[in-house]
């Protein structure tokens, strides 16, 4: 309600402004640790109970499975090989450069080759690391806007 409430005074979308009430709200001390533990509890039930459901079902009725299959040629496949190769490569050997575990990490790089959150999903349920979601929502996000960020200023400088 208080997300409706800022879109209709501010213009902000309802789901950001809610994030940005409840990161004041935890910065600022005021929620209970009662009130914590039950939204922690709430999080694990849709987590294991309501996410892959949801998945399967929006899975199975939006994929365009005709375009899915002639999408099979050896060029997709070595690119999206190498894409993924090159991601877990990288994330396992800067996670063991700088003393972080390197599976965990390589598992949150390569969820920048995922679907945005659905890919993280299905990365992090396959590697059984569901702990990793915020950091793998982040890399997907903001390593997927440097990337391609990145791409294009690349190829700006040698296309132009």
């Amino acid at each position: 309600m208080m997300g409706m409430l800022g879109h209709k005074l501010i213009g902000l979308p309802a789901p950001v402004g809610m994030l940005f009430l409840a990161v004041l709200l935890k910065l600022a001390n005021v929620v209970s640790p009662r009130l914590q533990e039950g939204s922690q509890m709430v999080y694990k039930f849709f987590r294991t109970a309501v996410t892959y459901p949801i998945l399967f079902a929006v899975g199975v009725a939006i994929t365009p499975w005709q375009e899915l299959v002639n999408a099979f040629t050896l060029t997709n496949l070595l690119v999206i090989v190498s894409t993924v190769s090159a991601l877990v490569a990288t994330g396992f050997l800067v996670g063991k450069k700088i003393g972080m575990h390197p599976i965990d990490v390589a598992i949150v790089s390569c969820c920048q080759s995922g679907q945005g959150g659905t890919g993280d999903v299905a990365i992090l349920t396959a590697g059984n690391r569901m702990s990793l979601m915020p950091f793998a929502q982040i890399a997907t996000r903001i390593g997927g806007a440097i990337n391609v960020s990145l791409g294009l200023l690349f190829l700006s400088h040698y296309l132009a």
